[in-house]
């Protein structure tokens, strides 16, 4: 009864018979490519020829047809073809006919390009092919705001050059542009504020996300000038380089946030203050929220979008969040509605023709948005002229709850990732289930797919997968593509023993990727953590068959030829099972020290030590997981001391305190090379010397002063640091993988186990439309 009273409601909404094809009109007229099908054909071209090698890439031919079907393309190569060496590619868009190539290189070549690594091992003779798709999503997005932060910050074009290319082979069609304090500090000149005081509000590379969303300001900043000219240059190049294939790009639009001396030069306007967000101290915390109201509202918004559109062109898409992980000053209807009417009408009086991408993380777990304010606030925007990107589906989906967010044309996006945290971890099956369950309701107005981590490098097969089901309407067994993923993986000449790496990925994705849960998993787990008593480890899978999947991983490099791919995850997946390990060993140590066990208390803390010695020994063989080319990408920004040693500042305090005084400690940790054995080790150094002392005086322990000392000795230390690490990895990484393996798994049959947690389930009642309830 509720499902159809959802029906109802949603036609109600977006008015009685009109279709999917009709409230979406807009953004599609839009969301799509603003260039010749000439230059889509280049552009497309140029990303074969980067892919293969110069003969092979001759072999392709592509011709960009408008006329289709969105988001489409055939491929072609047979006998009967006026040259049947050449593999024709003939696709809607540049974006498709990337897509086109690559959908032939992975299921026709056993190919796959990957964040870490590319396997091109490609057949003497291209096989013959006769194959067209459509795909089921209008759009298909890629990025997180935060993604800029958590992975983005030090790069540099070599980088986007290549990430650009990995996008389009994916087939992305939509995605962010967001730097924007170049065009803020023109702003604020304008209005008489000093460069001290732009200084005072612009926060450092390593937190610009969290201060364009009005979370903070100023923190890791000044901002220097040589970053932010580097910044426009680079980022004007990468929209550029985005729409020669076709997809399109959203910028930056005005939200509210503005420098808390707005207020003085303002006296008479209505200003609130941000709440403070995640404790951070007063210098650091609350700029101005401008009252929508105003009129200084849209004369700044204005002002800014202008600027906007004449640096980096449009696409008609602007993204703006005024309420990420804050509250709204009130609660009423109208205010709410006010609010989001202000920024939508302030984007269509410069851009009449304007879209509204908005991130629906705000809603996600915040008892502030009732159903009642979300309502308000959706439904002061012409339907069809917003975008709500739905940011976690795959664990706390909105679309359900919100009535398809009141009518608003929504995208499926699979998040996964906080802070670009390493770890494996993912929901296969939640993906799967969970576009496929979106499509077929008639009632839902998807628009899309898309995928949204916090920050990228970790966990590729998952993100490839939710990406496919953007494109692939077919996708029907999870196991089949994941035999499919392993074989393209490694595949070698011969396809010697690739029935054990596929059974080894299938253990993972019933394992690691098969959670269902609602606790949030960031990949802070045990070691990894600042150290406490009162930690409690849990996992959602059975450990000792991970572990098998584990040993046919390495079987199969030890039998076969170890690709770069596969060398990348034998250090990741051992990371993993090492990782497991020391879970069992902190619970274990930890009920010694309850039993006052002095013996077994040292026996195991130093296993605990020594098994972080090792993890960092492993994490050593790979560049992946080194801590040294993070640091040294950060300082290679600086033309002066002061300025290396600020970026080098932010890209330390970033991955471990976060805030000034450990404000979100570890949240964005990385299991890296030489931070495990300088930071992660270090600290629980200090907290075993302190449990020991207990045990030998016979006394207790204080968390709060074990975590001061721990900050003032370690932490803090860190992050000012200037030590250099290994940027260029060491040692035989199947070797020590294998050695490690054996050594550790030994022991864990005499330890305690970790608790599985059985992983709750969304229930039918947690999923219902609280609408009608």
């Amino acid at each position: 009864m509720k499902t159809v009273l959802v029906v109802i409601f949603a036609r109600l909404v977006i008015g009685y018979g009109v279709e999917t094809e009709d409230y979406a009109a807009h953004i599609l007229r839009h969301v799509k490519p603003q260039v010749s099908e000439k230059t889509q054909e280049q552009a497309a071209l140029e990303v074969i020829a980067r892919i293969l090698p110069e003969q092979q890439a001759q072999q392709f031919r592509v011709r960009v047809d408008s006329t289709m079907e969105r988001n489409s393309f055939h491929v072609f190569k047979g006998e009967e073809a006026s040259d049947p060496t050449v593999v024709q590619i003939t696709a809607s868009s540049g974006v498709a006919a990337t897509k086109a190539f690559y959908h032939y290189l992975r299921y026709w070549c056993r190919v796959l390009v990957a964040w870490e690594g590319s396997q091109l091992n490609l057949p003497p003779e291209f096989p013959t092919v006769n194959v067209s798709v459509k795909a089921p999503s209008s759009i298909v997005y890629y990025q997180n705001v935060c993604t800029w932060s958590y992975t983005f910050t030090w790069w540099s074009w070599p980088q986007w050059r290549k990430h650009i290319d990995w996008m389009a082979l994916q087939g992305i069609t939509l995605s962010l542009a967001p730097f924007q304090e170049d065009l803020w500090t023109e702003v604020y000149l304008h209005y008489n504020l000093t460069r001290a005081q732009i200084d005072d509000h612009l926060s450092g590379p390593g937190f610009f996300a969290w201060q364009r969303m009005g979370n903070i300001r100023g923190w890791g900043g000044p901002l220097t000038t040589n970053f932010t000219q580097f910044a426009r240059t680079l980022q004007l190049r990468t929209v550029s380089e985005m729409r020669r294939l076709g997809m399109a790009v959203a910028l930056p639009a005005f939200a509210g946030h503005l420098p808390v001396q707005f207020r003085t030069l303002y006296p008479n306007v209505s200003f609130a203050n941000v709440s403070v967000w995640n404790n951070f101290p007063p210098q650091y915390a609350s700029p101005l929220f401008l009252d929508p109201t105003e009129s200084l509202f849209a004369e700044i918004g204005s002002r800014f979008l202008q600027r906007a559109i004449a640096t980096y062109g449009t696409d008609h898409v602007y993204f703006s969040d005024p309420f990420n992980e804050i509250n709204p000053a009130q609660t009423g209807g109208r205010y709410l509605s006010s609010v989001s009417e202000a920024i939508y009408s302030t984007m269509t009086q410069v851009d009449p023709d304007a879209i509204w991408l908005l991130q629906g993380w705000m809603f996600v777990k915040n008892p502030f948005w009732s159903d009642r304010a979300i309502r308000s606030f959706l439904s002061a925007v012409p339907l069809g002229r917003m975008l709500v990107l739905d940011l976690q589906s795959e664990q706390y989906p909105q679309y359900v709850r919100t009535a398809s967010y009141a009518g608003q044309p929504f995208i499926w996006c699979m998040l996964s990732n906080f802070g670009g945290t390493l770890g494996m971890l993912g929901s296969v099956e939640n993906v799967h289930r969970g576009i496929r369950e979106a499509r077929s309701n008639g009632s839902y107005t998807l628009l899309g797919t898309g995928i949204t981590p916090e920050g990228i490098n970790q966990n590729y097969a998952l993100y490839e997968f939710a990406l496919e089901m953007g494109w692939n309407d077919e996708l029907d067994s999870t196991g089949k593509w994941f035999d499919e993923y392993a074989e393209a993986r490694y595949w070698n000449d011969t396809g010697d023993g690739l029935e054990k790496a596929q059974q080894a990925w299938n253990i993972f994705r019933c394992t690691v990727y098969a959670f269902e849960g609602l606790e949030l998993m960031r990949g802070k787990y045990t070691f990894n953590r600042r150290p406490s008593s009162k930690i409690k480890p849990w996992v959602w899978y059975n450990v000792s068959t991970f572990n098998q999947g584990v040993d046919l991983l390495l079987s199969f490099a030890e039998e076969s030829s170890c690709n770069q791919l596969c060398q990348y995850d034998i250090v990741d997946v051992t990371r993993q099972c090492l990782q497991n390990v020391a879970d069992a060993l902190y619970i274990t140590l930890m009920d010694n020290f309850k039993k006052r066990n002095i013996m077994l208390f040292r026996k195991h803390s130093l296993l605990f030590q020594q098994l972080l010695a090792d993890l960092d020994q492993l994490l050593l063989t790979n560049k992946r997981f080194l801590l040294g080319p993070w640091l040294e990408s950060a300082k290679s920004f600086g033309e002066t001391n002061l300025e290396r040693h600020k970026y080098e500042y932010n890209a330390r305090i970033q991955i471990t305190l976060w805030g000034p005084q450990g404000q979100i400690v570890d949240y964005a940790n990385k299991q890296w090379a030489g931070m495990v054995q300088v930071f992660f080790l270090a600290r629980w150094r200090v907290f075993f010397n302190e449990l020991d002392q207990a045990l030998v005086s016979n006394g207790t322990i204080n968390d709060l002063k074990i975590r001061e000392k721990i900050f003032r000795t370690v932490e803090l230390p860190f992050v000012t640091d200037r030590k250099r690490y290994a940027t260029q990895p060491v040692g035989n990484p199947l070797g020590i993988a294998r050695i490690l393996y054996e050594r550790w798994t030994k022991i864990v049959p005499t330890l305690k186990e970790v608790p599985v947690n059985p992983a709750r389930r969304k229930s039918e009642k947690r999923r219902r439309n609280k609408w009608f309830d």
